[in-house]
């Protein structure tokens, strides 16, 4: 019964001046025009309220889908911020993985130096042949030949995560600090039973939320099969400056005009077209559920 009792109240001020001019050959107008005035102007202040009971639940429904929906935003916010958590760290992992590859190579370029001398001075000593300079050469300048990519990787995932960040590209030594080493990740992580799991993630959020803010709308639209019941009233001050009266006497209570009673409107001849607006509202409910199950699946 409280369901059935929620209403939606919707009041208004209004008000209203006008200039009339009355046809002489009017219906309304006296077989004696002598003395009556055609011409008069009219002003009224005051205020409409209507209630509508909302026996079907549409209003219901209503404020169900909106909730739904308000949900799913918030939903889709957390879901956009673990994609952008993930980022962030993906970017961070990659930014000390590059570091350690440039330290090695700069290593590697060092021993490789060293071999090239020893490789030479054997080969000056008649140890060994020049093949074993060319391929010491060869290798020393390959490594070197790695390390300006690697620094463009680096500066490339530099900027990177400056983006994600939400800052102009500039170099992040003094937010990163000193070069670590590679992060890891632990071995064992307490997630709960994959349902759990499920459950938890912002994306199936969302999906779910969206498929319950589109049935909802459904029972928005099967209310309007049924008859609506309102409650309509007005109340107010009406005065023109016919005959005797002046427009100045507006605010006096002789001139206050009401209405007060209850109302019904039902759509008996629309009943196809509102079951067609039920089928239009069906559709994309059927999609989001399938949408919802593929979600589940790829998570």
């Amino acid at each position: 019964l409280t369901s059935m009792l929620q209403a939606s109240l919707r009041t208004q001020a209004v008000g209203a001046a006008s200039y009339n001019r009355e046809s002489e050959r009017g219906p309304s107008a006296p077989q004696q025009s002598g003395g009556v005035d055609f011409d008069y102007r009219q002003a009224q202040v005051g205020a409409t309220a209507s209630w509508e009971i909302d026996f079907w639940g549409k209003f219901r429904r209503s404020v169900e889908s909106e909730d739904a929906n308000f949900l799913g935003s918030i939903a889709a916010y957390d879901n956009a911020l673990v994609s952008l958590t993930a980022d962030v760290a993906r970017t961070y992992v990659l930014i000390r993985t590059l570091e350690e590859r440039l330290r090695i190579a700069r290593d590697n370029v060092i021993v490789q130096k060293d071999s090239l001398r020893i490789a030479d001075v054997r080969f000056q000593g008649g140890a060994t042949s020049e093949r074993d300079v060319q391929q010491a050469l060869t290798q020393l300048r390959g490594t070197e030949a790695t390390i300006p990519l690697i620094q463009a990787n680096l500066r490339q995932a530099n900027n990177a995560l400056c983006t994600l960040l939400g800052m102009p590209p500039r170099n992040l030594d003094g937010m990163l600090g000193d070069r670590s080493a590679i992060p890891e990740a632990p071995l064992e992580v307490a997630v709960g039973i994959p349902a759990d799991l499920l459950r938890r993630r912002p994306d199936i959020r969302s999906a779910e939320l969206q498929a319950a803010a589109q049935s909802a709308l459904i029972g928005v639209a099967k209310a309007d099969l049924y008859p609506a019941f309102t409650l309509n009233g007005t109340f107010g001050f009406l005065a023109s400056d016919v005959g005797r009266f002046h427009l100045s006497q507006i605010g006096s209570w002789d001139s206050r005009t009401g209405s007060l009673g209850p109302a019904f409107t039902w759509n008996i001849l629309n009943y196809g077209q509102i079951s067609n607006a039920v089928r239009v509202q069906d559709a994309p409910f059927q999609e989001l559920v399938f949408s919802y199950q593929e979600t589940v699946l790829r998570a």
